[in-house]
């Protein structure tokens, strides 16, 4: 630490990086460098800091520094506990962190930080605010606060409402009984084995029948689409209106799948009633598009002043869904008026941005929402490797490697699962040129289709006028994306060698020249790309995660393709928003998604602060068929020990 006190406060945050006209990142002592700070928390903490009582305070720095540190890793808020804070600290941290803290906080009661941290709880809109409503002193940045008060007002209301206007219990047994009657009931599989009446599932039913709110969590396999369509079929059978049901997924291409599990479930019934019939028209939105956007404003239409208008709405992939996005949804939803069905697995990856909602909503938190709560635990999906990786990564138990070559893993049979030890750069490279081989290039059914056959075709159909639209172009269309969603790579990284970016263009540059020669190279996009959107785009009703198939049209003019539940959009690539290519991407983003295939590559760096149990858990249950772990054996044992702990105030 530096100890002149009187020098300019400007000269003594660059010796911490932060300054105007100075590279953040330059020099940063130990003291900030294992907190994984970003240039943009940097130059924040440099203006707090000045906000503060005197204009150089090292105590206050480092807390700043601790805060950002644990907003970034998903926390709303720190807790103010010496012995906590060391436990949560990197292992490479600076101890002198923790000699910050203590005077931080003696500092902090003597009422030195009044000017920028609210302790009063009177929403006064400083900076930061101390919370010490639940017993434990929570400090947080003033938005992150603001939502979950907000959000915790709202769930209470939802917890403590009377069951009114009730179906009876036996009208609710009756019609329990009746969703799995031979000609009622879902069947699964080729065979048309009908789904088996598990008890924790008819628990659901019956809270969601009774109860205003019901979070239901489950592993793969566990039935949790079969359990929503059958909870809408008990809804619509004691009373509900089907036009009145609004389902939500935080993505598109998870809304997407919602839309196609309730059609693909319904379409099994022997015997399909009125109201399983208009279940069918259904169709899953993103909770942007739920809640109305407005992309000139940056709000939305639905809120605390004006509430959708549903009697019930049902959200899928909650794991995904961060504290704001809560805490916006539940304001736009009246209590007493509408059922809220939450559906999700608590053990995936939480959120991108702040806040383990799903989580925090378990009877492990806390007991508020034991009675609203029902955890899914029989495993219907056919036993396997894969299964059972997944199954032991979840529960904490050690999983022993033994590597094969990658040529060796890409024939696996199904629900089975392979390590495979990572090489020097060119053999990366090589074992990619062998995944595309393999996915895009070879024949993959007995059709003799493959992805590039498939292209091909239709670069002809396109060069053709007479064939330029018509039945058979879209059946390739429909073809080529069912290929699409067969495999992908996901990464735990976004940049660096093994981050989704760098795989994207190595993927590309080999692709290119098999599915697309005649294309300009200069240009990112040709026939057969996948495109990924990152950011949402309301006026095409394009949405973050939504993967796209390019086209190259014979006029030189590029054209995206997005399947959607009513066929296939079309849209200039000139006009697209932010997007990506798509044939990688991290797992972050491949959630509320599944692949047959799936090739899990971990960072070179077998300490990084990403690899966590959550993280291989939710890659592994993106496999339906197969899965490749790609990394060296340290990375692998180093995430199965790491378990996320986020840290909030809901409960």
């Amino acid at each position: 630490m530096i100890d002149n006190q009187n020098e300019n406060p400007c000269d003594r945050l660059r010796h911490f990086g932060i300054g105007a006209g100075h590279t953040p990142t330059d020099g940063l002592p130990s003291l900030f460098a294992d907190l994984g700070l970003s240039d943009l928390d940097l130059m924040t903490i440099r203006d707090l800091s000045q906000v503060g009582p005197k204009p150089v305070d090292d105590a206050l720095i480092g807390m700043l520094g601790l805060m950002f540190s644990a907003l970034g890793e998903g926390s709303l808020c720190l807790v103010l506990d010496t012995d906590h804070l060391r436990k949560s600290l990197p292992q490479t941290a600076d101890p002198a962190v923790l000699k910050l803290v203590n005077g931080f906080m003696g500092r902090l009661d003597e009422g030195c930080y009044d000017t920028l941290i609210d302790r009063s709880g009177s929403g006064g809109f400083k900076p930061m605010v101390l919370d010490e409503t639940t017993g434990r002193r929570l400090l947080y940045f003033q938005k992150f606060h603001y939502h979950e008060r907000r959000l915790k007002q709202r769930l209470k209301s939802f917890l403590t409402l009377p069951g009114d206007h009730q179906p009876t219990g036996e009208t609710i047994r009756t019609v329990i009984d009746h969703l799995y009657d031979a000609e009622a009931v879902i069947r699964k599989g080729a065979d048309g084995t009908p789904i088996t009446k598990d008890p924790f599932q008819v628990d659901a039913i019956r809270a969601a029948l009774t109860a205003p709110l019901l979070i239901v969590s489950g592993g793969p396999g566990t039935g949790k689409t079969s359990l929503l369509v059958n909870i809408l079929r008990a809804l619509v059978r004691t009373g509900t209106d089907p036009s009145r049901i609004m389902l939500a997924a935080p993505t598109g291409r998870a809304a997407q799948r919602m839309s196609e599990t309730l059609m693909s479930n319904l379409a099994t019934i022997a015997q399909p009633d009125s109201g399983d019939l208009q279940l069918g028209r259904l169709r899953g939105s993103t909770l942007h598009k739920l809640l109305v956007y407005r992309s000139r404003t940056g709000g939305f239409l639905f809120g605390e002043r004006r509430y959708i208008p549903a009697d019930v709405i049902a959200v899928d992939e909650v794991s995904m869904v961060d504290v704001v996005m809560m805490d916006r949804l539940f304001q736009a939803i009246e209590p007493d008026r509408t059922r809220v069905i939450l559906i999700g697995d608590k053990d995936q990856l939480p959120s991108v941005e702040a806040g383990s909602v799903l989580a925090d909503m378990s009877p492990a938190a806390g007991r508020a929402f034991a009675n609203h709560f029902v955890e899914l635990r029989h495993v219907y999906r056919s036993a396997g490797p894969l299964l059972e990786l997944a199954q032991a990564i979840n529960a904490g138990h050690p999983v022993s490697l033994e590597p094969i070559d990658f040529d060796r893993a890409l024939t696996l049979k199904a629900r089975q699962w392979a390590f495979v030890t990572a090489g020097d750069g060119d053999a990366f490279a090589r074992h990619l040129d062998g995944w595309v081989m393999h996915q895009y290039v070879r024949q993959k059914n007995k059709n003799g289709d493959s992805y590039a056959n498939l292209v091909h075709q239709l670069i002809q159909r396109t060069d053709s006028p007479e064939s330029m639209a018509g039945e058979n172009r879209t059946n390739l269309l429909n073809r080529l994306f069912t290929f699409a969603y067969q495999c992908r790579i996901l990464t735990v990284l976004r940049h660096g060698r093994t981050g989704a970016r760098w795989v994207n263009h190595r993927i590309a540059a080999g692709l290119r020249q098999v599915l697309d020669p005649d294309g300009n190279p200069d240009d990112r996009l040709f026939s057969g790309a996948l495109i990924m959107i990152t950011r949402n785009d309301y006026t095409r009703d394009l949405f973050n995660g939504d993967v796209g198939l390019v086209m190259r049209q014979p006029d030189g003019m590029v054209q995206v393709h997005f399947k959607r539940a009513g066929g296939i959009a079309v849209f200039p690539a000139a006009g697209l928003s932010d997007w990506d290519l798509g044939f990688a991407m991290t797992v972050h983003k491949s959630q509320g998604s599944e692949f047959d295939d799936t090739l899990l590559v971990l960072p070179e760096d077998s300490n990084h602060r990403l690899l966590t149990r959550e993280i291989v858990y939710t890659a592994a249950t993106r496999a339906s068929r197969r899965l490749i772990v790609y990394g060296t054996t340290a990375a692998f044992q180093t995430a199965l020990k790491r378990k996320i702990q986020r840290q909030s105030g809901l409960i």
